[in-house]
């Protein structure tokens, strides 16, 4: 039984509802402050759990690691650039 008929991540539908309620102002940045910040710090453990899949399931990606690893590249550059620009825009935006 599911709460949401969504074909979303858990995690990205919550983050967006945290996303609407900051910017709704019905939650303070300081009201999660210390949450977010052990959540940051302990941030390596949750990759764990992923690294062991890709170690147990290695066969699978036999002759893709080429695709994977030039995905893998595009990918990473284009969140560098995405946040880059976004921070950017963000900076501009304030000093108006």
């Amino acid at each position: 039984m599911y709460l949401l008929d969504s074909k979303f991540p858990g995690s990205v539908v919550g983050m967006l509802f945290l996303l609407t309620a900051l910017h709704l102002k019905w939650i303070k940045v300081d009201d999660i402050r210390l949450v977010s910040s052990t959540l940051l710090a302990y941030m390596p453990l949750f990759f764990i759990p992923a690294g062991v899949s890709v170690m147990t399931t290695y066969t699978l990606m036999d002759g893709f690691y080429w695709q994977i690893v030039l995905i893998t590249m595009f990918s990473t550059l284009l969140v560098m650039l995405i946040t880059g620009k976004s921070v950017e825009y963000i900076i501009k935006r304030r000093e108006q």
